[in-house]
């Protein structure tokens, strides 16, 4: 069903398997309004898309045309598709008019690829009295749906609000089960509200529990500024209403942020849409074929963004690039350096080993794994006795021949030889005879400090 094919720390590359066709993950997943699509996804890079299967049951015009033609032919789409059960209508209004058998025996009816149970999307901030119940319900609808399906494959949604301890409950009862797919829920108030530092916490404690060998998806993850830090936290999904809802607006999606298009003055990418219109030509257009040319714009910007990802996993730099996008928004850096609180988890997946180096880009690269596993080995092993060696090129042990034969002909009065190190970015303290394993001989940082790296030296 999923098979990963390359790792950088928790994030990863993979192919998912499903019915109608494979799936390069990470992936996109844009969201198609049945019944009202007009804006092609396929062109742009969609190889999975997301429909509410809440809407087409309540309709009795859509879900007729499923149930007999089935859910590919009625959106017009010949891959695979996921869909959801109603939840997001149940965080919105309170209530459906569904129950939850019935809606998973009707997502496979209508041949879905990947159903949803209906979880319960309890919101951030709640008590954690009523997130235990809540998260109780979504536990027992996800054993029912089990029950209920006969051929699609099933997402089990991991629910508990901003309580990690009932994140981390939740998703080890849901890694019993015999489901393929664990979609993190509720997160979307997060996300617009910009609390990243609470949305990796979120995301981080369900992933924790979850069984490697399963797709993560965070749900309602659509803007491509968040999707490097999420790959970065094990995600391997994401679903976009944004490129749609933004285009209503007249905002532009970027890797930076958003754009609104009565202030710019000049397009922000490359795309077609950017390179074949100016701002005032948009602004001129009626208003439906703005939005489809603003949407165009934001699933190509999107799509690249997923492929940028994929491409660092596969390089072994996500960690960098991650870096570069965080700096984009205050609160999204605030959110990556949360992330150094989940050191034991990272370092399980994180190589001894890369093809890539390691760059010092800012004193973020200071909280990953390389750096919190190097001073770790050398606390435990360096001793008492230091003979500090002002840094010059690397490798350090090449380049200071006749320094390194001084130092080490010294014996202290009493104990046993002296330890040469050097001190110097982005490691630390680095002991002569390790200066050529990985990664500190494969390493680079600017040779005018900021006073972040002064202070940590």
């Amino acid at each position: 069903m999923f098979e990963i094919k390359s790792k950088d720390g928790l994030g990863r590359t993979g192919i998912l398997k499903t019915e109608h066709g494979t799936v390069r993950t990470p992936a996109l997943m844009p969201v198609i309004h049945p019944g009202k699509q007009t804006i092609d996804v396929k062109g742009p890079g969609a190889e999975i898309v997301i429909t509410n299967a809440y809407i087409i049951y309540r309709n009795p015009e859509l879900r007729e045309r499923a149930l007999s033609d089935g859910v590919h032919r009625l959106i017009d789409f010949d891959g695979p598709i996921m869909t959801d059960s109603g939840s997001f209508q149940l965080s919105e209004y309170g209530d459906i008019e569904v129950e939850n058998p019935e809606i998973i025996r009707f997502q496979d009816e209508i041949g879905t690829d990947i159903g949803t149970s209906l979880d319960i999307p309890t919101p951030p901030g709640v008590s954690h009295r009523r997130a235990l119940e809540e998260v109780e319900v979504t536990l027992e609808r996800a054993r029912e749906s089990i029950e209920y399906r006969e051929r699609m494959m099933l997402n089990a949604v991991v629910q508990g609000s901003t309580h990690p301890d009932l994140r981390r409950y939740c998703a080890s009862r849901l890694a019993e089960l015999p489901v393929e797919l664990h979609p993190i829920g509720a997160v979307v108030p997060l996300m617009e509200s910009y609390r990243y530092r609470e949305l990796v916490d979120a995301v981080l404690s369900s992933v924790s529990e979850l069984p490697p060998s399963r797709p993560r998806h965070l749900m309602g993850a659509g803007h491509p500024m968040l999707f490097a830090l999420a790959v970065s936290m094990g995600c391997d999904l994401f679903d976009s209403a944004a490129y749609i809802l933004y285009a209503e607006d007249d905002r532009l999606l970027s890797t930076e942020g958003t754009y609104k298009l009565e202030n710019l003055q000049e397009m922000p990418c490359s795309c077609s849409v950017c390179t074949d219109y100016t701002p005032s030509e948009l602004m001129g257009m009626d208003r439906e074929e703005r939005r489809n040319l603003i949407a165009e714009h934001n699933l190509h910007v999107s799509f690249a963004e997923i492929r940028k990802v994929r491409q660092a996993i596969h390089d072994g730099n996500l960690m960098e690039l991650v870096e570069e996008r965080c700096r984009a928004h205050p609160r999204l850096l605030e959110g990556y350096r949360r992330m150094s609180e989940y050191f034991d988890l990272i370092e399980k997946f994180e190589p001894r080993s890369k093809r890539s180096a390691f760059f010092y880009t800012g004193p973020e690269s200071l909280g990953r794994v390389e750096v919190h596993r190097h001073l770790k080995r050398v606390k435990e092993h360096l001793g008492e006795r230091l003979a500090l060696v002002a840094p010059s090129r690397r490798p350090y042990s090449s380049s200071l021949p006749a320094r390194i034969g001084g130092f080490s002909s010294l014996r202290p009065q009493s104990g046993g030889p002296w330890r040469v190190v050097v001190v110097d970015l982005p490691f630390g303290i680095i002991p002569l005879e390790l200066d050529q394993v990985y990664p500190l001989a494969q390493s680079d940082a600017p040779g005018i400090m900021d006073l972040d790296g002064e202070e940590f030296l």
